[in-house]
């Protein structure tokens, strides 16, 4: 009993020992020279942003601004003419247009693919992969119903495309089976969509009227000519956020460098630099402060908000003016929506998987 008790005070005084030389080394990263300053920014046109809870619409960052919807924003996705967003608000899927009789209505209640344990037979509407038309008149979105499925059930054998008219306000039914959740549209009402097989992937066409029919072998390439026969326009596509930093702000030159002479990690865009911060020590090593996710462009391009949200002298969000180079704080939580289509941007490419950042 003596000898335990001597092991369990040597153990616990070696994790003192150990405890301490961390919080010795501990320190975290900063910004250098942090010096905000104040100034107007204006967008060249509305857009949407939340701050905190709040979404709003406005040609700048205004806490003042009128608050549109309340609630924690899910997931979301910004028409193409910019004058509506489909949020997914607690367990709702809402359209938000500022200006417009009704300003928001709610499209259906949703659910995620990803929850568990899954209410087997219970059918649903996805929180995600909805899809806007080209013209805004249309809202995409996948019904679903839980099964005892392998994983997610992703790509599943119960998935339905259905669409939410703004005209009608109503949802209308467009096609089953449905396994896919990547889909772009096409001329008219054709839809291309992905599905898996057991020799890999393969792209398939839906014209709107009854019929579907096979792009291209599965697993194989896209011809570029397989698919100028049937379109006669650019295809089109709303990228999700997750897609916005290899798309938008890689091609905007938007990143992140290390000095290794002064261990400072800085952001640049361009070949300008326009903040560093120093390497911080935590308990999972060496770390920066400075991270690219959460960051986005005001239409315009000039104005570019960076999230920092741990950093030892500041923690929030920031607003750069890649003109001058100066910045200033946002109020906590400041979000911005950005609108990223095959319209706005070229960097993407159509395989058997659908359309993809390239």
């Amino acid at each position: 009993m003596v000898q335990e008790r001597k092991l369990i005070v040597g153990v616990l005084a070696i994790v003192a020992v150990l405890i301490l030389l961390l919080w010795a080394r501990f320190a975290p990263s900063e910004i250098v020279n942090f010096k905000p300053s104040e100034f107007s920014a204006k967008a060249e046109r509305h857009f949407f942003y939340s701050i905190g809870d709040d979404l709003k619409y406005s040609d700048e960052l205004n806490s003042q601004a009128p608050t549109v919807i309340h609630g924690r924003i899910k997931n979301f996705l910004v028409s193409p003419d910019n004058r509506r967003i489909a949020v997914v608000v607690e367990n709702g899927l809402f359209i938000v247009a500022p200006g417009e009789q009704p300003p928001v209505r709610k499209v259906v209640a949703v659910g995620s693919i990803y929850w568990g344990p899954k209410p087997l037979g219970e059918q649903f509407f996805r929180d995600e992969d909805f899809q806007w038309s080209r013209d805004s008149l249309y809202l995409y979105l996948i019904k679903d119903e839980y099964y005892n499925s392998k994983g997610s059930q992703l790509f599943s054998i119960k998935g339905e495309l259905w669409r939410y008219g703004l005209g009608s306000g109503r949802l209308e039914f467009v096609l089953k089976p449905f396994p896919a959740f990547n889909y772009f549209f096409g001329p008219n009402s054709g839809i291309y969509f992905a599905v898996p097989t057991e020799r890999g992937y393969q792209l398939r066409y839906f014209d709107g009227k009854g019929s579907t029919s096979d792009i291209n072998s599965p697993g194989a390439g896209i011809p570029a000519d397989k698919l100028a026969r049937i379109l006669s326009e650019s295809p089109f596509f709303s990228f999700p956020i997750s897609d916005y930093e290899q798309i938008v702000l890689s091609s905007k030159g938007v990143g992140l460098v290390v000095d290794e002479t002064k261990n400072f990690k800085e952001l640049r865009i361009g070949s300008r630099s326009y903040l560093a911060v120093t390497q911080g020590y935590g308990l999972k090593g060496t770390e920066y402060c400075l991270e690219i996710s959460g960051g986005a462009f005001m239409p315009g391009d000039r104005y570019f908000l960076l999230n920092l949200p741990e950093c030892g002298n500041y923690s929030g969000q920031l607003l750069f003016d890649t003109l001058t180079g100066k910045y200033q704080r946002l109020p906590k939580d400041s979000r911005v929506y950005p609108l990223t289509n095959t319209d706005s941007v070229v960097r993407y490419r159509i395989t058997v998987g659908g359309i993809s950042p390239r």
